[in-house]
């Protein structure tokens, strides 16, 4: 019986036990470690894009900027596990937050373009004196 899928932002496909919604997310693996495998797959960047397919392929839902709230792991008697994963939104204060960073980045790679800039003028600027200084002997 084929299964709905979650899709992460770099194109993985998660088969999914059971869902009841983003929030709780049922993944059913091989083995502890392979649980270990998926979790680890669960960041930040492959968070930031997710949709879920249906059994037949169809894209059931688009999620942007999602956060992993929480992940339970359940071993079980065969020597399979379950991963219960808890995705959400990112909160307001979360995204101003985000915002914040992205401006201040920017601003420092500003700072260090003006003093590259600022440097090649200084050097300019000595070039020009030097030339000059010669020319008035």
């Amino acid at each position: 019986m084929d299964k709905d899928k979650l899709v992460l932002a770099d194109g993985t496909e998660i088969t999914l036990e059971d869902s009841q919604g983003i929030g709780t997310l049922v993944i059913g693996t091989e083995s502890r470690s392979e649980a270990g495998a998926v979790w680890a797959r669960l960041t930040k960047d492959n968070l930031a894009e997710i949709s879920i397919k249906n059994a037949s392929g169809t894209v059931t839902g688009t999620y942007t900027g999602m956060l992993l709230d929480r992940v339970i792991g359940t071993d079980k008697a065969d020597g399979t596990a379950l991963l219960t994963v808890s995705l959400r939104e990112k909160t307001n204060e979360e995204i101003l937050q985000d915002k914040v960073a992205a401006l201040e980045a920017e601003l420092a790679e500003l700072k260090t373009g003006q003093g590259t800039q600022d440097e090649a003028i200084s050097d300019l600027g000595q070039a020009v004196s030097d030339i000059a200084g010669r020319g008035a002997q």
